[in-house]
């Protein structure tokens, strides 16, 4: 990040960075005070940023922020899906379309609330915000090995619960 602001950053990154943790929390309130949290501790923890790819290295914060939330909070706010349907980055592809990719997208997200934590953030990262398995492995601090079969064995696990409601 050299020669580049910290606001530059935020203004490019936010977005991505906000709908990740929407998803994860569930409540828009929430991801926005997580959205600002991260780019604080992003700020004050620039001597960790080693010259690596701005993207992940705040995603990993991003992950760490929720977790640190998630660990505080997460007996006090239920989770809906349907909040996070509305926040999806869909371009208009006419009505009866947009209404099919909404009900795809709320099934995916309802079968995914059945997977473990780490399945749905691996799950979220990689067919969501399109992270590279090394970057998931870096983000998460798990092995590569690890990202990848968990990665498998979730999708066929959504596939058979998906399959089941149809």
């Amino acid at each position: 990040m050299k020669g580049v602001s910290i606001e530059t950053v935020y203004k490019y990154h936010m977005n991505d960075i906000y709908h990740y943790l929407l998803k994860l929390s569930g409540h828009p309130q929430t991801a926005e005070d997580l959205l600002q949290d991260t780019f604080i501790k992003a700020f004050e923890h620039l001597e960790s940023y080693h010259g690596e790819k701005v993207r992940p290295w705040l995603f990993k914060v991003a992950y760490h922020t929720y977790v640190d939330w998630y660990r505080r909070e997460k007996w006090q706010i239920p989770t809906n899906p349907n909040l996070i349907t509305e926040q999806t980055r869909a371009v208009d592809p006419g009505p009866e379309a947009a209404f099919l990719q909404r009900e795809n997208f709320a099934a995916w997200l309802a079968a995914i609330q059945l997977l473990p934590e780490n399945s749905r953030q691996i799950l979220i990262l990689r067919d969501y915000h399109a992270f590279s398995y090394q970057e998931i492995a870096d983000i998460l601090n798990l092995s590569l090995a690890n990202v990848k079969v968990t990665l498998y064995r979730s999708r066929k696990t959504i596939r058979e619960v998906m399959k089941d409601e149809l």
